[in-house]
């Protein structure tokens, strides 16, 4: 009875072992692909900065099976002139589509005359905790802007790269849960002229727009693994546990292999959640990891004298367009074994987004968090890098005070912003904290 026992584990664990390796070869070779042109049926509109108190005014119309969008950009007291074509992928707004399943999107669109503005694409995200449905500006903006000279065609844009604008963030008073880029009840797509479009006539042709991806995202992976793997780790450790009852009560010598079971299982755990909360290219902690050091009381402890270094790569962007993404990934990688060696252990550091990192310095007040951004700056600078290329730095640096999580990381990424105007490669202190 045993042998058939042991046999038919056996038989079970090759199983399982067959469907993961089955499961992880989909992963890499089975895309799924969400199409949106002309035939596809949603609603399009061509939306400019009138609503907002401007003067621009655009059109739009289907020729030869392509979107075109006709734009006069009109200068008046309004500061940001506009011209956009809106997709509406939703009527619903509580059941949109969910686009965090797919990696990145390809967009065909292009001015019909070569710009020296970019373009801006935009995917408008709602969600109960911070949208209402009778105002628009509620929903997430999760956006990217390019130029054409230095994208192919079509722009090839990682979702993970898409960010949410600083200026909405604190407009909405977002919770730091929340302050990352959301996709999962998407309502419209907008292709729009650049933030630095000066005034005349634009025209720009949308082809076609498509979402690529796999059909179950590493996350949701990394759970089917570990509810399956879980499941049977489950069911020998209950049948181990009546087999050893009946080992013990007649010898009383299995206690040790019950704990090094019991202390297998809960590596597994742990493992498996800190890898979830690791940027998987750098290895550092990614936007959710960040965000616990604001999680309720917890690490309140943390939060005490607590200031955050707000750091970008200079002229990233260059970076990959004459080396290739390849070469970049290793320079994202060296720069944060760059700043990991010559901080404290307890320092916190993150990969916010793209070439944006963010340091997070418990018991460090404001001028010694300048005093390490200024470190860390000239230890960038005279790092040896790869092909003996030349990288820099700008630092944006705040120290908490009495408000809210948001406005204190708000406050460093404004600091940010002012030294990469003032011409990167410098370290620039945030403004205080408003006190109403």
């Amino acid at each position: 009875m045993s042998i058939q026992i042991e046999r038919l584990k056996t038989h079970l664990l090759g199983l399982l072992l067959l469907i993961t390796l089955i499961a992880v070869g989909l992963q890499f070779k089975l895309e799924k692909v969400l199409v949106i042109d002309s035939n596809s049926g949603y609603g399009v509109e061509a939306v400019d900065d009138r609503a907002d108190g401007g003067a621009s005014v655009s059109s739009v119309e289907i020729v030869d099976g392509k979107y075109v969008l006709h734009c006069e950009v009109i200068a008046n007291s309004y500061a940001w002139p506009y011209c956009q074509i809106a997709f509406y992928i939703s009527e619903n707004q509580n059941d949109g589509v969910d686009l965090s399943q797919y990696s990145y999107v390809k967009v065909w669109a292009k001015y019909s005359v070569p710009q020296t503005t970019g373009l801006r694409f935009e995917i408008r995200n709602f969600d109960p905790g911070y949208s209402t449905p009778d105002d628009e500006s509620s929903m997430k903006y999760n956006t990217i802007e390019y130029y054409e000279k230095n994208t192919p065609y079509p722009a090839v844009l990682p979702l993970q790269n898409f960010q949410v604008p600083t200026w909405w963030l604190i407009q909405k008073e977002i919770a730091v849960p929340k302050v990352g880029p959301e996709y999962y009840n998407a309502q419209s797509l907008e292709v729009s002229t650049g933030s630095n479009v000066k005034p005349g006539k634009y025209t720009i042709t949308v082809e076609r727009i498509e979402f690529v991806g796999k059909y179950m995202s590493d996350r949701n992976l990394y759970l089917f693994f570990l509810t399956v793997w879980g499941a049977v780790a489950l069911g020998y450790f209950v049948q181990r546990m009546r087999y050893i009852q009946r080992e013990l009560r007649q010898s009383g010598h299995r206690q040790d292999e019950l704990e090094a079971l019991n202390n297998l299982l809960n590596v597994k755990h742990r493992t498996l959640e800190e890898k979830l909360s690791r940027d998987p290219l750098t290895g550092v902690l990614n936007r959710d990891g960040i965000a616990r050091l604001f999680d309720g009381e917890k690490r309140r402890h943390m939060r005490k004298n607590l200031s955050i270094i707000f750091m970008d790569i200079d002229h990233f962007k260059n970076i990959n367009d004459s080396y290739g993404h390849n070469f970049g990934d290793k320079i994202l990688i060296d720069f944060a074994q760059q700043i990991t060696d010559n901080t404290r252990e307890m320092d916190l550091l993150a990969r916010w987004g793209g070439e944006e990192f963010i340091l997070a310095c418990p018991n460090t007040n404001l001028a010694h968090a300048v005093q390490l951004a200024e470190k860390l700056r000239h230890a960038i600078a005279d790092h040896n890098w790869p092909n003996g290329i030349t990288i820099t730095a700008s630092f944006g640096v705040a120290e908490m005070n009495n408000e809210a999580p948001t406005e204190f990381i708000g406050r460093a990424d404004a600091a940010l912003y002012e030294a990469k105007a003032a011409g990167r490669n410098c370290v620039v202190i945030a403004k205080p904290a408003f006190r109403g």
